[in-house]
């Protein structure tokens, strides 16, 4: 075989190499329909910090679903039912966040937790590249989400809240599942 036509055989392995690399990265989030997504917490979420864990016992997540084949989802989360430190009276604000097929979390928005009895806060500003979320197909067309983030940035203001300095070692971990609001089904697929 002439060098020219080996070239050319090695060109044309690499070019089906690459597009079976680029499908096999393909991750996506599939629905039988657009419309609206709905979830709950199936355990306590917690975050925790070097102040302690905040521990919410619910978290309802909603969406909209804008396309049956997406590699991003956005949704927010309402927690409630909140302890921290000890405390609980506890307030966190909704979060809005983009989840990519692929495993990692992208907070939107600014998230307060107030712990009013201790006079205290943590704020979590807009953040990207938090992982690790893993996704599970769930009987009747439900998907489970597994978060367990690490890294987040985080700062407190007033007493058990710590310092107005920014902290990276802050953690989330929660597992939750959504629906498709109205029946259908929700996947995450390969």
């Amino acid at each position: 075989m002439s060098s020219f036509k080996k070239l050319g055989v090695l060109v044309a392995i690499l070019a089906l190499s690459a597009v079976g690399a680029a499908n096999a990265s393909a991750a996506t989030f599939t629905s039988s329909a657009t419309g609206t997504l709905a979830g709950k917490a199936l355990n306590t979420q917690v975050f925790t910090t070097d102040s302690g864990q905040v521990k919410c016992s619910t978290a309802n997540t909603s969406g909209s679903i804008v396309s049956t084949a997406s590699a991003e989802q956005h949704v927010t989360v309402e927690y409630k039912n909140c302890t921290a430190f000890g405390f609980a009276s506890v307030d966190v604000s909704p979060a809005t966040y983009l989840f990519t097929a692929t495993g990692v979390a992208h907070l939107k928005n600014t998230v307060t937790i107030n712990v009013t009895l201790a006079g205290c806060h943590q704020t979590i500003e807009p953040q990207n590249s938090l992982g690790t979320i893993t996704y599970t197909n769930l009987a009747g067309g439900k998907l489970g989400v597994d978060a367990n983030v690490t890294g987040i940035v985080y700062y407190g203001t007033g007493g058990l809240c710590g310092s107005s300095t920014p902290k990276t070692n802050g953690t989330y971990t929660g597992n939750n599942e959504v629906e498709r609001v109205g029946g259908g089904s929700i996947s995450r697929d390969a």
